[in-house]
């Protein structure tokens, strides 16, 4: 799933972002204990979602405001939510401030001056997360989970629907750190999909590569109980015109972890060197001749 280029639409609804909150706060790993404080109509001393951190057990509150407008928050708004959030039992480490307004250059001179004073007073933490800030992290890879149960009904991406998904590669390949080879390539996955049936199931839960500088194709497994692909250079004799390209290519694929890194992150161009070991090692595997 690639949100880079998804504007992802403001919730306005105080419940559901509220409970959005709760699902960031708990997706991040870095709380236990998270949960709502209360019920609508009670007294909450300024704290919508309130957390333990896990490294040292001190308390953090969260204070959940929907912005209908572009209006910036007053330093009067501000210390009112901060001064209720000092009567929350236990005491707070740390205080936030989530909101669906708009990233805001008089808000964060707010936030910047009452954090210099609390800090001065050996209060607690104030920092505020504007809209951008939650976009930002519904991104992350971290997050995934939380944008599926929020926005699963905006957005149906190409996993769900069993759509292939690729990126553009620039590979260089080459022996003892000297390049000698370059291809332009489109690397990507066919999920497996629950949907109808067809005969060009054959593919689905597989990986492809296409050679674009010759107009080749050629597909490729998972590796059987691991996240890393497996591929032989047999695999991809179709795609590119000698052994020892097949050879190199077939390596690079295999060196990945988590192969599903490769077609996900933003990296685009890649090197890859065989050592002298590794070419003596091709050349007595599969018989041929030094060039």
């Amino acid at each position: 799933m690639d949100l880079r280029f998804i504007d992802i639409p403001k919730i306005e609804n105080d419940v559901l972002f509220e409970d959005l909150t709760k699902a960031i706060a708990k997706a991040s790993g870095l709380y236990e204990n998270v949960n709502i404080n209360g019920r609508p109509g009670q007294k909450q001393d300024g704290v919508d979602v309130y957390a333990r951190k896990q490294d040292d057990s001190n308390w953090i509150g969260i204070q959940c405001k929907v912005r209908s407008t572009n209006k910036s928050f007053t330093k009067q708004e501000l210390l009112s939510e901060i001064n209720q959030a000092k009567n929350f039992n236990p005491s707070l480490s740390e205080y936030y401030l989530y909101t669906t307004l708009s990233r805001d250059s008089i808000t964060q001179s707010n936030v910047r001056e009452i954090s210099n004073d609390l800090n001065n007073s050996n209060d607690f933490l104030f920092e505020i997360l504007f809209w951008d800030d939650i976009e930002e992290l519904l991104r992350e890879k971290d997050y995934e989970t939380v944008y599926y149960q929020f926005y699963h009904t905006f957005f149906r991406d190409n996993l769900t629907l069993g759509h292939s998904i690729g990126k553009l590669v620039n590979l260089h390949l080459g022996f003892d750190n000297k390049l000698d080879t370059q291809y332009d390539l489109m690397v990507g996955k066919i999920p497996s999909y629950n949907g109808e049936k067809s005969r060009t199931d054959y593919y689905r839960g597989s990986y492809y590569i296409v050679n674009l500088n010759e107009y080749r194709i050629e597909f490729f497994q998972k590796s059987y109980n691991s996240k890393k692909a497996q591929c032989f250079p047999s695999d991809i004799s179709n795609a590119f015109p000698n052994q020892i390209d097949c050879y190199r290519v077939s390596r690079w694929i295999e060196n990945f972890e988590v192969f599903d890194d490769l077609i996900y992150n933003d990296k685009h161009n890649y090197n890859y060197y065989l050592s002298k070991e590794e070419r003596k090692e091709f050349n007595e595997k599969y018989y041929v001749e030094e060039e």
